[in-house]
């Protein structure tokens, strides 16, 4: 079965485009759109008709939103299906139902319904899909076959032409919205607000976090005109602190709908935002027929996980991986661990693909990498090392490790006391570092391309 995964996984990473705009080995110009997944889905019998779905768009928090819901979710006892990307360990991880990814066999039985169409017929009449594409027919056909109460889907780029924007949900949600791929969405921040927002459906409740003007009146501008109900949704209030519990930091916040605490699995400044609009699409779930009792949310945002963010994964020293491979959400990493971990500054593993700009993020590692030690991360997209410390031109003293696990090894010994290591910089470096320093995790067999 090893070798049958391996060929369909192989399969679906020829379709993944890099937003490279061509198709497969230098084909015709990739152009983006819903009418391949369109298709895809009704040749797969349109198994996403009738489920219950929670579809989430934004630039900033979105896997953590999604997380945050299913796990409350999960805790009504509902069965919940989980459709996020990118992932750690391996591909399977996406397609996530009660917490549990796909298993190998059924993957590759997916792969091989979703293949004969792709080849038979979208290729041929519509264009290359991308592995996205595909995968997200695959997503939502796996939901049905395994009758989900809640399908919650992660927009992988964008919004209006984002292959999940095919589904009717039953509430829509808007996170931070930052500057990213400004080629694809635009280059201010109201135009990209403008293509996340497009989820909206009539009828249908959009929560957005609050946020700047200009992005909250972009968003409002398309809500209104697609007819939905829009609400913007203040994070939830907390002191700030923060704690280590079970290999997660997480902090404590308030109830917004009584004066009880509400303790949540994730840490960081961040969060209090993502927890606030995650309550309350659980609240809007409740009024579309799906409820979900407070106690269940208490339960599920204490009982989050969301791997690689800010994570323990070894102590003595700590080893702390997050995937931030953006300037603002290292930031927020350095605060959440200098400011409301009360950790003192420490070595920092980094490395990062080739489309970052490595010298902002390295500035934004300054008040807490007190050494960098640079990795090539095992992603196909990896900038080389060497590449890195040219950017950086001996700041920061930075040095190159052979991988990953020669990396930890020189961390921790330069590691003092109350020191944590940190590793950050792409999600491929925490993916590295969890395995390095002994996480058990699921693997992929090596493939090609990765998406």
């Amino acid at each position: 079965m090893a070798d049958t995964y391996a060929a369909a996984l192989a399969w679906l990473y020829a379709y993944a485009d890099f937003e490279r705009g061509t198709g497969i080995g230098g084909g015709p110009p990739f152009e983006r759109g819903l009418e391949r997944t369109s298709r895809l889905l009704a040749d797969l019998g349109d198994p996403h008709d009738g489920l219950r779905i929670v579809h989430v768009a934004g630039s900033k928090g979105k896997g953590s939103v999604c997380a945050l819901v299913a796990a409350a979710a999960e805790a009504a006892g509902l069965r919940t299906g989980l459709y996020t990307q990118p992932h750690l360990h391996t591909f399977r991880e996406r397609f996530q139902i009660d917490g549990e990814p796909i298993d190998p066999a059924s993957f590759t039985r997916l792969v091989a319904r979703a293949r004969v169409f792709v080849e038979r017929t979208c290729s041929a009449t519509l264009g290359d899909p991308t592995t996205f594409e595909i995968s997200t027919a695959m997503a939502l056909a796996w939901f049905r076959m395994q009758a989900v109460d809640l399908a919650i889907l992660e927009v992988g780029l964008g919004g209006r032409l984002d292959a999940t924007n095919v589904v009717s949900p039953d509430v829509t949600a808007v996170t931070t919205i930052v500057r990213e791929h400004a080629r694809l969405l635009g280059d201010t921040l109201p135009a990209i607000a403008r293509e996340k927002a497009a989820i909206a459906k009539p009828d249908v409740p959009m929560l957005v976090s609050d946020q700047s003007t200009e992005v909250l009146n972009a968003i409002r501008d398309v809500a209104v005109a697609a007819g939905a109900d829009i609400q913007v949704v203040p994070a939830l209030a907390t002191d700030g602190s923060a704690n280590w519990r079970d290999g997660r930091a997480t902090t404590i916040a308030r109830d917004p709908h009584s004066s009880d605490t509400l303790p949540l699995g994730l840490a960081g400044p961040h969060q209090a935002r993502n927890a606030g609009l995650a309550y309350a699409v659980c609240r809007a779930l409740g009024d579309r027929g799906v409820p979900i009792p407070r106690d269940a949310i208490r339960a599920g945002f204490a009982a989050t996980r969301w791997p690689g963010r800010l994570e323990l994964v070894a102590n003595d020293p700590p080893v702390v991986v997050d995937g931030a491979h953006t300037v603002e959400a290292v930031e927020v990493v350095v605060e959440t661990l200098r400011r409301h971990l009360n950790l003192r500054r420490g070595p920092v593993i980094f490395g990062a693909l080739r489309d970052k700009s490595v010298r902002p993020m390295a500035e934004a590692l300054r008040p807490y990498a007190t050494r960098l030690l640079v990795i090539e991360p095992g992603h196909p997209r990896a900038m080389p090392s060497g590449e890195v410390l040219n950017q950086l031109d001996g700041d920061l003293g930075a040095t190159s490790a052979p991988n990953a696990a020669a990396a930890l090894a020189l961390a921790r010994d330069a590691a003092q006391p109350r020191q944590a290591v940190l590793a950050t910089g792409s999600l491929a470096v925490a993916a590295d570092i969890r395995a390095a320093a002994g996480v058990p995790v699921a693997s992929d067999p090596p493939v090609l391309v990765s998406p």
